[in-house]
């Protein structure tokens, strides 16, 4: 199945999922993981039978009995989607938890596993995707689980994350795991390298495996830490898949608990472990502590790994930069045990992108040995550029499957060119050759090796830039010779369809000297040249270029979109037509193309580019510049050549306008210093992030129509907008319209009754009417938006810009603005709640036309509430000093469940466990009793509830993207105190 396939088939899954209220994304791969084992199950009896067929004999240790033979996947799954949920929950599931024995590891993770799929439609979508992929191969199903444990990824809050594959596989590669070692990874999270090292050494010791003593110990030899129940479960059931049945996979906090029983256990430590966190250093095991003494956990994960390392055993452990060259005592001592103390191999320093869309810290891989004896004498440094992907947010392969990775499946080396889009192939193979040819490299190149002695005199830094020297006459390129030479051949050795510039091209150089022009002679009597000083973007005008006095052939004038440029410069332009003409003055090279094979603008952006500019300006043996540039091989794009043209030209001009927006907004970052008081500064600064962030949120727009809202918006807003931009039907569309214009209106209207409490404006009629509505059984629509318009009014009246409501409820010309098409959705919403609504196709679609265009502009204007953070405070602690309290929260802003930890300082107390809005201007607005965060006890998953009527002693709620009900006895005695005071006046 093709990669693109399979992602498709886990997105419209995912979707399932999350329209059926099941939004954790652990708890989501864990459902389909479940699954994913059944159906594997039913293949392995189905394997076993067929042996048993072959031979005669009995099956040997049946997985399924004539009993449960109706639990196996390919009988329940031809049932009807209602009997197969029935079937599975009642069923096999049950039977799966007590599979594998009282004492298996699979057993203790399984024991409180839930099976949450209630919907027999979710289940038969789930079905069907697996049924499609052939998960008996062992590539699509790590590619499925990969890409599925990818969309777990996130930052957590203890700062972890999912590894790449890629780099998982690096690790390995490196590592070169072997049938005698006992391989841990104390923070194995889903236990993505011992899977990896499973695999690799399965690939490389397949007969040796045949043996029963070996594979026994191959059933043993992977180990793994973590305090995540759910963690724990994806971890096995992943191992499960990858054919090892019986894990040693532990719940365990690795840095609390002692690991008295693993000390000098293991040979071989792979890990990414959680960092950009501390530990209560009282919390932090004894026996860490008389390693090092810092609450850092990613230096404290190194210590366990120098602990749990028997002598002779290696690790490869992923930290962030600043383990590198952090000037505390704890890194500093860290780095001298590595180095001084154990045998410090090699630091591999990755991209800051690597883990990017999830987190974009920098980190690095250290490779060490433990030896307690020293034994470092030099230590191999890589800096890897480019690992195959991009390195922004999107991360999209730069090269075909088979060039990705560390390994290529030719089993020779990239190509140059392919190499700048993918070190990982160099990095295995010069690792391999790091105490033999790698020791002579300089440090110029992307490797190289650098002794003790040097590193103890830097203080034991461990940066590649405190060693790297630059050569500033590195060749990126071919070097330039003569094309009948060995550059020419080198060169016809490249992509046939490549061209040279001879070939396509007439090449000279411009020989005019320049003289001022004389007063008062016609300039059309004038011969013009351009003199290398003028070659800047755009162009001067004719008759401001200077005269010449050289004579000049017709040949070797100028013509409209002609290539002029400028080894020296390095710049390369295109002459407008109007130029015709012209002579290139002394120093300015000229390139003439043939008509209709490559477009000029084409020509100067390869010419620019850094790497051709860098190999012409290396050579100092060569006959002429103009030879030089014709021995160029330039790249030829497929398509129409006025196609291309024009591609090249709106590419030129989208850069031309965001460089110069790009230089505006540095001039005037640069002028709010030169301001002369604070407020002047801030005022500058203000304004310029404004127009920064419009700016941004303009390109977003124009590339995925409502990402910035999914992004940036309160999460019950988020929430909606994703599940309507993911509607697989036109009804699904249609409903999830109006779920998203629903969610909007009362995210408006809490924060305006929040804003109406702090500012005490209690004789709103609107605030009046939505008490008596929760008092009478439930609060209307309409009066949510009666709220937001009266609040807003108020502060227009008052001149309060009420953190951006009072401009945002502004009526605009003709009666139009947020308010009014707020009331039109409320006046579309009960028409179609009430049974006025669309039946045919038809009538769906004309409704959702009318709908959508509202409920987006709606949307749109409400961007206020992006500079409101909603927060969900956790922890707060007192500095009495500066008398202020420093904030541990929650952000709940953008579609994502699992919330971005944040922390800030705040001068006015705030109770924990509430939510409250964070405006630009740092002031706290309590959005309690107006919505709360809790799990919900529907869908187990966290959510945001508000108040819907008030009932006896408890306020009936309901979610702000589902409607799912909760009750809180909590909220109905606040919510009864505000009601209280606003009443008394």
């Amino acid at each position: 199945m093709a990669d693109g396939e399979l992602r498709d088939g886990v997105d419209r899954v995912w979707d399932a999922f999350w329209s059926a209220g099941i939004s954790n994304p652990l708890e989501v791969i864990e459902q389909i993981t479940y699954l994913m084992f059944i159906r594997r199950l039913d293949d392995l009896q189905t394997l076993k039978e067929r042996k048993a067929t072959r031979t005669g004999k009995p099956i040997e240790s049946p997985i399924y009995t004539d009993e449960t033979a109706p639990l196996r996947w390919s009988r329940f799954t031809n049932e009807s989607p209602d009997n197969m949920l029935m079937r599975v929950r009642d069923g096999v599931f049950p039977w799966l938890r007590n599979l594998g024995g009282e004492d298996s590891t699979y057993s203790q993770h399984m024991k409180d596993a839930r099976f949450t799929i209630t919907t027999a439609n979710l289940l038969a979508k789930v079905v069907d995707m697996l049924n499609e992929m052939p998960l008996g191969e062992r590539d699509t199903k790590g590619d499925l689980y990969e890409y599925m444990l990818s969309k777990v990824a996130r930052a957590g809050r203890n700062g972890q994350f999912q590894t790449p594959r890629h780099i998982v596989q690096l690790m390995v590669e490196m590592t070169a795991p072997g049938l005698k070692d006992e391989i841990c990874d104390p923070a194995c999270g889903t236990a993505g390298f011992l899977v990896a090292s499973a695999e690799y050494v399965e690939d490389r010791h397949q007969e040796a495996l045949l043996e029963p003593v070996q594979r026994k110990h191959f059933e043993s030899m992977f180990h793994g830490f973590d305090f995540d129940s759910t963690m724990l479960r994806i971890g096995s059931m992943n191992m499960l898949l990858h054919h090892v049945d019986n894990p040693d996979i532990r719940h365990r906090d690795s840095l609390a608990e002692g690991a008295a029983d693993d000390v000098e256990r293991y040979s071989l430590i792979l890990a990414n472990p959680p960092f950009a966190g501390s530990l209560d250093y009282e919390a932090t095991a004894k026996d860490l502590q008389q390693v090092i003494k810092t609450k850092k956990t990613e230096l404290l994960f190194l210590a366990l790994s120098l602990r749990l390392l028997k002598p002779g055993g290696r690790a490869a452990v992923i930290v962030p930069d600043g383990v590198l060259f952090g000037s505390t005592k704890a890194h500093k001592e860290l780095r001298k045990i590595l180095v001084e103390d154990q045998k410090l191999d090699a630091v591999v320093k990755l991209p800051s992108g690597v883990f990017k869309p999830y987190a974009g810290v920098s980190t690095a891989i250290l490779f060490f040995t433990k030896t307690n004896s020293g034994g470092t004498d030099n230590v191999w440094f890589y800096e890897v550029m480019a690992d195959g992907w991009s390195l922004d947010d999107k991360r999209q392969p730069l090269l075909d499957a088979g060039k990705l990775g560390p390994v290529s499946p030719e089993g020779g080396a990239l190509s140059p060119s392919d190499h700048v889009k993918n070190n990982l192939p160099d990095v295995l193979a010069r690792w391999q050759r790091r105490n033999g040819a790698e020791l002579e490299r300089n440090r110029t190149e992307q490797s190289f090796c650098i002794p003790k002695a040097d590193i103890a005199a830097q203080g034991y830094d461990l940066s590649p830039n405190r060693y790297k020297q630059v050569d500033r006459q590195k060749t990126t390129v071919a070097r330039r010779q003569p094309a009948n030479g060995a550059a020419g051949r080198e060169a016809s050795r490249g992509n046939p369809q490549d061209r040279r510039i001879d070939d396509v091209a007439l090449i000279f150089s411009g020989q005019a000297d320049s003289v001022d022009a004389p007063k008062g002679q016609p300039s059309e009597d004038l011969q013009r040249v351009i003199p290398l000083s003028a070659l800047e973007s755009p162009l001067p005008e004719l008759t401001s270029l200077p005269i010449t006095i050289s004579a000049a052939s017709d040949e070797n004038r100028i013509l409209g979109g002609d290539v002029l440029g400028s080894l020296a410069t390095g710049r390369w332009l295109v002459a407008p037509e109007h130029y015709d003409g012209v002579q290139a003055g002394m120093g300015i090279t000229v390139v003439r193309l043939n008509h209709g094979v490559i477009s000029p603008d084409y020509m100067a952006a390869f010419l620019t580019h850094c790497c051709v500019t860098n190999m012409l300006r290396e050579s100092d043996d060569h006959d002429g510049e103009d030879r030089g540039i014709g021995d160029l091989r330039i790249p030829i794009p497929a398509g129409d050549f006025a196609v291309v043209a024009g591609h090249v030209v709106d590419l030129d001009l989208g850069l031309t306008r965001l460089e110069r927006n790009l230089k505006e907004l540095l001039d005037e970052r640069a002028s709010m210093f030169n301001a002369q008081s604070p407020k002047e500064r801030s005022a500058i600064l203000q304004n310029a992030a404004r127009r920064s962030s419009i700016l941004i949120r303009a390109i977003e727009k124009i590339e995925q129509p409502y990402q910035v809202i999914q992004d940036t918006y309160p999460y019950g807003i988020a929430r909606a907008v994703r599940r309507f931009k993911n509607s697989a039907t036109l009804v699904e569309r249609h409903e999830a319209a109006l779920q998203c214009s629903e969610s909007l209106i009362v995210s408006l209207g809490i924060f305006s009754l929040a804003l109406a409490k702090r500012k005490v404006w209690h004789d709103l009629r609107a605030i009046r009417e939505w008490i008596d509505s929760v008092d009478r059984g439930g609060v209307a629509i309409g009066h949510w938006v009666g709220v937001t318009r009266e609040v807003g009014e108020k502060a227009q009246q008052l001149g309060d810009p009420a953190s951006g409501l009072a401009n945002a409820v502004a009526r605009k010309k003709r009666g139009e603005g947020l308010i009014a098409d707020l009331d039109k959705i409320v006046e579309m919403r009960n028409s179609i709640r009430h049974g006025a609504g669309p039946r045919t196709r038809a009538e769906f679609e004309r409704s959702l036309e009318v709908i959508e265009p509202i409920m987006r502009r709606s949307l749109e204007a409400s961007e206020f509430l992006t500079g409101a953070q909603w927060v969900h405070t956790e922890r707060l602690r007192w500095r009495a000093r500066e008398r202020l309290f420093d904030v541990s929260a929650l952000s709940l802003m953008g579609d994502h469940p699992d919330f971005a930890n944040v922390s800030f300082s705040s001068n006015q107390p705030m109770a924990d466990g509430q939510l409250h809005a964070r405006t630009d201007q740092s002031r706290m607005i309590e959005l309690s009793p107006f919505c709360i965060l809790q799990d919900c006890p529907s869908c187990l998953s966290p959510e945001i509830f508000y108040p819907d009527r008030l009932k006896n002693s408890t306020a009936v709620m309901k979610s702000l993207d589902r409607g799912h009900p909760l009750e809180s006895d909590e909220i109905a005695e606040d919510m009864r105190a505000w009601i209280s005071t606003v009443r008394n006046g």
